[in-house]
């Protein structure tokens, strides 16, 4: 909190938020007060009134908060597309200023030069665009040339690197291969990224040993850097993990595999979307939260994060163990490997209580299955005339395993609200806009179901929650001047109406915008006002 100012702008440079609950981010008591921005800073908190003769924004009854931070994104995937500012619009209503991209291992950069498999990097933008750069260097130039709506920094993506040496190429690398995986992380960490990602239910990482992880977290460490981790199961059963009905559940064994890792290693690890799949998974959560609890104690710096709703995107190859991904294409015209398939999905679906009627397919990518966009499979077999697995597995076929879905029966709601306030808890959205087939209700309502919950169930007080998605996430991943209201720092700043805030997404309605956000500011320049997005502003800047 600051003395009593005198200040005095222009309309031309300056706005004054006037009267609001100030909630810094930092997680201390609110307090009503004033804030100042001239140009794209903060000039002025203050609990006294500002006397300011320019640009005015009446707050009163509303929150002033920091802009929030989305800290698993994948955004980068639309952010070069700047004749679509329709998909990074949704975000933007929803409060959220700055993204961490690269995740999962799909960074947008640090690929070895001139690869042959360019086809295989450029497959998920689906056409937005070309991928012209090759280095984090490079991207990051370019984002900043062509300029982009939200505040982004970046991980650099193990998976794309390795895809750009040998592509989708199953099993352990050569030492030279892992050699020029490791160089080029390091050169993208030293370009500009400011963590490192895995993917290992997808492809290439999902091939992945544990020796070459241990290679990879040490190149991590040594660069004092981020390491996030989509983990090998989320399931008590899981594919990537050999299928034995008894012994430890897999999800938990992907845990403890990742500890490991940073027991050895010293990196710093987050964990990846933590969510429970299926109602046998569920039964793991007091454990699975245990093991994190106990590692913290140890001195692990490990933390996690969670979507606000109980569903997630990923693509229809999560479901495709390792050993039939191995195959490649061929595997789909393998009377073997598709009966083996058949079996283990069965025992899965049997056995988790997660199945084909809670995954929906949002974009089936290929004209012939735009039709069932929004559609479960079950329903979509029972329109193609074909069984539950026949049905997947075309699919897959078809779009070479990139047909989006949604899964849903992830993590019980009340799941999600324990993790929610845990301290070791940091928020996401985890997902795209994609530019065809249906929304996920993450890209339009997470923020604000976070707020809901933490009000209507009273789940933590205000500053609390809003410190997660804010000053945690920054600190997090060492973003030193986003994430607080303080003099000095980055104007980004999110007002909303703490009474009514509201997501208002459903199964059948994925889309819908939210309620209570009044304002998004994003240095210094007003992104939304009232729901209204102006996708004609590129306030945003590379961290």
């Amino acid at each position: 909190m600051n003395e009593p100012a005198n200040i005095e702008r222009s309309a031309r440079s300056g706005l004054l938020l006037k009267d609001g609950l100030i909630v810094d981010g930092t997680g201390q008591p609110a307090y009503r007060g004033d804030l100042l921005i001239q140009d794209d800073r903060i000039e002025e908190v203050s609990s006294v009134p500002i006397d300011f003769e320019g640009e005015i924004i009446e707050c009163t009854g509303k929150v002033i908060a920091p802009g929030f931070i989305d800290m698993h994104s994948h955004m980068d995937w639309i952010l070069p597309a700047r004749d679509r500012p329709d998909l990074t619009a949704p975000f933007t209503a929803q409060g959220i200023t700055t993204v961490v991209t690269g995740n999962c291992g799909f960074g947008m950069a640090g690929f070895r030069r001139n690869s042959k498999y360019r086809d295989l990097l450029e497959a998920r933008f689906r056409d937005l665009y070309s991928i012209t750069w090759e280095t984090m260097e490079e991207f990051l130039g370019k984002m900043r040339e062509i300029g982009i709506t939200h505040n982004m920094a970046t991980l650099a993506g193990v998976g794309a690197s390795r895809a750009s040496i040998c592509g989708y190429e199953p099993g352990p690398l050569a030492q030279e291969q892992l050699d020029e995986l490791v160089g080029l992380i390091k050169d993208a960490t030293d370009q500009g990224a400011h963590g490192v990602s895995l993917g290992l239910g997808y492809e290439p990482d999902i091939f992945a040993t544990q020796e070459e992880l241990k290679a990879v977290a040490r190149a991590v460490r040594e660069k004092d850097k981020i390491l996030t981790v989509h983990m090998r199961a989320y399931s008590a059963l899981s594919g990537t993990y050999p299928l034995k009905l008894f012994g430890t559940p897999h999800n938990l064994k992907a845990i403890e595999d990742m500890l490991n890792l940073a027991r050895e290693t010293g990196v710093r690890l987050q964990l990846s979307h933590l969510i429970f799949v299926g109602s046998r998974t569920w039964k793991t959560f007091d454990k699975a939260l245990a093991m994190i609890d106990d590692a913290r104690a140890e001195g692990l710096d490990v933390m996690f994060d969670t979507y606000a709703h109980n569903a997630g995107n990923s693509i229809v190859n999560v479901f495709m163990p390792a050993w039939f991904l191995a195959k490649g294409s061929q595997a789909f015209e393998e009377k073997s490997a598709l009966t083996r398939l058949r079996l283990e999905i069965f025992l899965m679906e049997k056995l988790l209580g997660f199945g084909y009627k809670n995954i929906q397919l949002t974009n089936g990518l290929v004209e012939a299955l735009h039709q069932y966009n929004g559609l479960f499979m079950t329903e979509i077999a029972e329109k193609r005339g074909m069984s539950n697995f026949k049905n997947i597995v075309d699919i897959a076929r078809q779009t070479k395993g990139e047909a989006l879905v949604l899964n849903h029966r992830y993590s019980t709601p009340k799941q999600v609200k324990l993790m929610m306030q845990h301290p070791a808890c940091l928020f996401q959205t985890d997902t795209v806009v994609d530019q065809g087939g249906i929304g996920s209700p993450c890209g339009y309502g997470t923020y604000p179901r976070f707020l809901q919950y933490a009000r209507d169930d009273n789940l933590m007080p205000l500053e609390e929650v809003v410190h997660k998605m804010t000053g945690a996430a920054a600190d997090r991943f060492r973003l030193a001047d986003r994430g607080r209201l303080k003099k000095g720092l980055a104007a980004d700043i999110t007002v909303f109406d703490w009474q009514t805030v509201r997501d208002n997404t459903t199964t059948d309605n994925p889309s819908a915008a939210p309620t209570g956000i009044e304002y998004v500011i994003i240095n210094g320049r007003i992104a939304c006002a009232k729901g209204r997005v102006d996708s004609s502003l590129l306030p945003g800047q590379v961290l």
